[in-house]
């Protein structure tokens, strides 16, 4: 019989340790050697943990332009915030550097704890993080783990003026490769000259290779940019942009077969009315993509996939405009997750709150964001402790650790 938990066999012991929530997990890794080799180099214990943890939420204070280099991760598993005690803390999880990678001197863009660097996105436990500015720098990471590696900076063709207008990153089921997309413009002459035009094109960067190369399927608008509201699933980027003369579609890059196409948006959308980027959000409801608009109340539309067939289903209709208690709940709702396809988590902007609304008894439980002044960008995180050189298929010596 064991005596203490570092003599069980090590598959009972990930058993165990797999259970945990992540805060006690990764505090976990602190107690001794046993402990951190399970959850650091264990197959067995990262396939249980990723069957079983929770999705969280991860924020990056500040502004677009300007967020903080504080990465931030919420307290409580979705699963289990709307249990949970009325204050959500943040943790913060890493810091970012002047800038992370050793192929580029370091320097500081902005005092304090202001950087370049933005939170695009994240793919199975990976967060993607790129500059908006012209040095356009961009860098993958494990924020578990704390290791992360610097991409290639993107190819710029000599004496023309080339600008990125959004990368993002996702993984190409059929190569079993993580890509980047990066979507740029080519202004060519000058704009008071005769021939002067923008250009607009892609490329892929296979992250581990060293190389950004051209895909000969041009983007479908000039729109997708930085701002454009998206979301990943299934191997693709899904993008909804705010133009009425685009809003009759929504926008989508296969990572694997490397190609644009469209889908129609749901009906109500089609009329040609402008959608504010700030009161539409696109997220996944039961594995499917779905489309939240928040204007006169928060409609939750999913795509329904039947055969070759597809379908938009308006499948909540959240009042917003309700008081509860001597609260109005009232602003810009950002949809998380739905969970057993009653309880919604939301995060409300113009309060940063979370919110929990129970679709059967119409009812609301708000969460404090303790320490949040602003919100610069927010991502959903499956927590994993898979090594970054093995999920990226990269070199050891590739891979950083956080200071």
């Amino acid at each position: 019989m064991a005596r203490s938990l570092t003599e069980l066999p090590p598959n009972i012991l990930s058993e165990i340790l797999s259970r945990l929530p992540i805060k006690r997990l990764l505090a976990c890794k602190s107690v001794c050697k046993t402990f951190l080799e399970t959850t650091s180099s264990n197959p067995y214990f990262n396939s249980l943990h990723s069957s079983k943890t929770a999705l969280y939420l991860i924020i990056q204070l500040g502004s677009s332009h300007h967020p903080t280099r504080s990465v931030h991760l919420v307290d409580s598993g979705l699963d289990t915030a709307f249990v949970s005690s009325e204050m959500t803390k943040l943790k913060p999880m890493f810091h970012i550097l002047d800038y992370p990678g050793r192929y580029f001197e370091r320097y500081r863009m902005h005092a304090g704890d202001q950087n370049n660097f933005c939170l695009v996105n994240s793919c199975d436990g990976l967060l993607y993080f790129a500059e908006r500015d012209l040095c356009e720098r961009s860098f993958v990471c494990n924020p578990i783990t704390k290791e992360y590696l610097t991409l290639p900076e993107f190819d710029k063709e000599r004496n023309l003026c080339q600008l990125t207008m959004g990368s993002w990153f996702g993984f190409s089921v059929g190569d079993n490769r993580y890509k980047v997309l990066r979507i740029l413009t080519t202004v060519i002459g000058r704009p008071w000259e005769i021939g002067f035009k923008q250009v607009f094109s892609a490329q892929v960067h296979v992250v581990g290779s060293s190389l950004w190369r051209d895909i000969g399927d041009q983007p479908p608008s000039e729109h997708l940019t930085w701002d454009t509201c998206f979301i990943l699933l299934n191997g693709s980027v899904y993008w909804l942009c705010q133009y009425p003369e685009l809003s009759k579609f929504i926008i989508y890059f296969d990572f694997h077969e490397e190609k644009f196409g469209e889908i129609p948006s749901p009906p109500e959308l089609r009329t040609g009315w402008q959608i504010n980027q700030h009161y539409a959000s696109m997220g996944v409801v039961g594995g499917c993509l779905s489309l939240a608009v928040n204007v006169e109340s928060l409609d939750i539309w999913v795509l329904q996939r039947y055969d070759s067939r597809m379908s938009w289903t308006k499948q909540f209709v959240i009042d917003t405009s309700v008081p509860v208690g001597n609260l109005l709940v009232e602003g810009t709702f950002k949809p998380l997750q739905v969970l057993n396809n009653r309880h919604i988590i939301l995060l409300m902007w113009s309060d940063l709150v979370m919110v929990c609304y129970d679709a059967k008894e119409k009812t609301f439980k708000f969460f404090k964001l303790n320490g949040v002044g602003s919100v610069c960008r927010s991502a959903l995180l499956k927590p994993s402790f898979v090594p970054l050189k093995d999920a990226l298929m990269v070199d050891d010596d590739d891979v950083q650790i956080f200071e």
